[in-house]
Formats: C-alpha cells, sequence, structure tokens
C-alpha cells in the first residue's frame, strides 16, 4: 500500500507515466459512491505524489497517430478550463459550485480568497498561509451534481508557496485531489492550475516555477482502462491487488 511516487518534467509526461504504471500499481474498486456508483469500477493507485519540474510546457498528452485515438484534452480547452472554471465565479442554473466559486469565494473583510492570497504573497512571500480552500465541510451535505447525487469538490485545497531559488523567489503550487480521473482529467485540471499559478505569479511579481500533485483516490475507470491500454501498448487483464 505504498503511494506510487513520480519526478516528471511536464503535465504530459506526468501523466504518460500514470497512466502507464496504473496498471501494475493499482487495486481495483468497485464504485459505491461517486460517479458510476454501482455501474463501474475503478483502477486506483494506494496514493499517489507527483512533482512536475517543468508544468508549463507540454501540457498536452502526446498520442500517437497510428493509434487512431483522441487526446483528452486540448490547449483550447485548458484555457477555457481556467477562464470559465477556474477564473469566473459566477454559477449557472443548475451548478451548486464550481472551482471557481470557491477560488473568488468572497472574505468576510471584504476581498475574495483568491485576492487576499495575492495579497498575502505580495507582503509576505515566504509564508505558509497562501492557501486557497476548495472544500468546506458542508459539502457532504449541499453539493449535488446533474444526477441529482451527492458530488463533493474533486480538487480539496491549492496551497502557494515562494521558495527562495539562486537568489530569486519562485511560486509552486500543492494541489490536492480526494479523487482524479487520471485519463480525461488530470491534465485538464493541471493545466489549468499551471495557468493560474503562472497568473498569480505575475501579480505578485514572483517567478513561476514546478508543481506538486497529491491525490489519494487517483484513477482509470473501468470503460477507460480499453483505451489506455492501447495507449500504452500493454495487453492484458488487471487483477486485484
Amino acid at each position: 500500500m505504498l503511494p506510487f511516487c513520480l519526478h516528471a518534467k511536464t503535465i504530459s509526461d506526468a501523466w504518460f507515466q500514470l497512466i502507464y504504471n496504473i496498471f501494475d500499481y493499482s487495486y481495483t474498486q468497485k464504485i459505491q459512491k461517486g460517479s458510476f456508483e454501482n455501474e463501474q469500477y475503478r483502477l486506483q493507485y494506494h496514493g499517489m505524489a507527483v512533482f512536475i519540474e517543468h508544468p508549463g510546457e507540454d501540457m498536452i498528452p502526446i498520442i500517437p497517430p497510428a493509434l487512431n485515438i483522441p487526446s483528452p484534452t486540448t490547449m483550447d480547452y485548458i484555457e477555457d478550463y481556467f477562464a470559465n472554471y477556474l477564473m469566473d465565479p459566477e454559477l449557472s442554473e443548475n451548478e451548486t459550485y464550481k472551482y471557481s466559486s470557491r477560488i473568488h469565494h468572497p472574505m468576510p473583510k471584504g476581498g475574495t480568497q483568491f485576492e487576499r492570497v495575492i495579497e498575502i504573497l505580495k507582503t509576505t512571500p515566504l509564508t505558509n498561509q497562501a492557501v486557497i480552500e476548495i472544500g468546506s465541510p458542508d459539502d457532504h451535505d449541499v453539493c449535488y451534481g446533474n444526477d441529482g447525487k451527492l458530488d463533493p469538490p474533486c480538487l480539496r485545497l491549492l496551497d502557494f508557496k515562494a521558495v527562495p531559488i539562486n537568489d530569486e523567489l519562485v511560486l509552486t503550487v500543492s494541489c490536492y485531489f480526494r479523487s482524479w480521473d487520471l485519463w480525461a482529467g488530470f491534465p485538464t485540471n493541471l493545466g489549468g492550475i499551471e495557468l493560474l499559478k503562472n497568473y498569480i505569479a505575475g501579480e505578485t511579481n514572483l517567478k513561476n516555477g514546478p508543481m506538486y500533485a497529491y491525490s489519494a483516490g487517483a484513477h482509470i475507470y473501468g470503460y477507460q482502462e480499453e483505451i489506455a491500454r492501447i495507449r500504452t501498448l500493454k495487453t492484458g487483464i488487471k487483477k486485484s491487488q
């Protein structure tokens, strides 16, 4: 039950390594609650910790044309995700939340959570308090998805750190997902978070740097297993661990 730890150069590199290794380092989880409950299974890492050295480069997973399968994301989709799901807090008629409504949540003393974190990093960059909370205890009761079932945010927090390296202050971000679709969600989520980090770096005069990503529920779904095996050129049946 050791966590799977990974040092990757780019988001695309991290995505491929996670998909490639999941068949050997995962267990089969029958879904009792959440997306596809009682319908699908997950191949899930016991735990996952990823360091990405250059997240601003090569975000889009590489799919060889000969495999004839679509890429799980595009740069246009990542940019739209950043603009609409991380920066625009307005909710549509049926939405109970989105990440941006939490990121830009109004604060009791004025401003938003996002603005407060930027101000903290501007005035006291060497701090452990520049954290954006996405999750809330109330999520267990109030967060419903379009299917009418409870669906608390998968992303729980974003922790920004300014780290002194070679006489420069370098901005990093650590993110934690309670549950994470590695095939389709991982590259778009991290691509959008990287754009968010780059924006904050510009607002705070910090050098944009690497990222850390963690999850105790990183997985692919059963319906994704075949396409994941095609991409990684792995065959055979997954055995439960």
